[in-house]
């Protein structure tokens, strides 16, 4: 898989107003021996007190056999945790940290990643991880692409005022990067149905690539590096200037 060639930008904002982010998502997915009747109990145990008891999602009404006969099943949640600021999701091979309304900040996020992976390890049902992958989704309202320092030519004009739907795969050091930007979505801001933009991007590493207990922490840190460089490397200038940029 190639590069995606992103323009470098001499400093890069630490916050933007509005705050486009509608959800970030910091996600491992791991192998283990522990049967999944007893995982939910188990982590319930090292969170009850912050986070509550486990309510179950739609795919856990289907039977075990379902499930594993269906691949894209494999690492999908089964039950979640809801807390005032976050949500845990976790499945047989996957626990994620996710938020919930406004956007804390990544300082907050981190705080509650780095209790979680405490939680996590003291629960013991860990063995060995197979993917760690962080996902933020932003939304602005209207078409986002013109914007971009990336959309779609046709004929070497601009492709402007149509429905565009594009997805990039590409490696950015050690991550594997998936982007994508689609200008027809709605999305509910503040419970009202707003329609826009979504820039979706997901940075993740493969099993070998790190150790969850022992650099997970440190591998979010430069997922989020490389997010926020990606970000705001493909917005126009003139359009982040726009959006209030403040640089500490």
């Amino acid at each position: 898989m190639a590069s995606l060639c992103i323009p470098e930008l001499s400093e890069v904002p630490t916050r933007i107003t509005p705050c486009p982010i509608l959800e970030a998502i910091l996600e491992v997915r791991f192998v283990t021996s522990t049967p999944w009747s007893v995982l939910p109990g188990l982590l319930f145990q090292q969170i009850r007190r912050k986070y509550g008891d486990p309510k179950d999602l739609p795919l856990v009404s289907l039977s075990e056999e379902i499930r594993r006969s269906e691949p894209h099943f494999t690492y999908l949640p089964l039950v979640s945790f809801e807390g005032p600021h976050f949500s845990i999701r976790l499945g047989p091979r996957v626990i994620s940290l996710s938020s919930r309304g406004a956007y804390p900040g990544w300082s907050a996020i981190h705080a509650e990643m780095s209790w979680l992976v405490e939680r996590i390890r003291n629960a013991g049902f860990f063995g060995e991880g197979e993917r760690l992958g962080m996902r933020y989704i932003d939304f602005f309202e209207g078409d986002l692409f013109p914007s971009l320092r990336i959309r779609p030519v046709c004929a070497d004009d601009g492709v402007e005022g149509v429905e565009i739907s594009m997805t990039l795969a590409f490696e950015r050091e050690d991550f594997q990067a998936r982007l994508i930007l689609n200008n027809s979505v709605a999305a509910d801001i503040g419970g009202q149905v707003r329609n826009g933009s979504i820039f979706d991007l997901d940075l993740s590493l493969g099993a070998g690539q790190f150790d969850f207990f022992d650099n997970g922490l440190g591998r979010f840190e430069s997922a989020h590096r490389h997010n926020k460089e990606i970000f705001f490397g493909l917005l126009q200038p003139e359009f982040l200037s726009t959006l209030s940029p403040e640089y500490d």
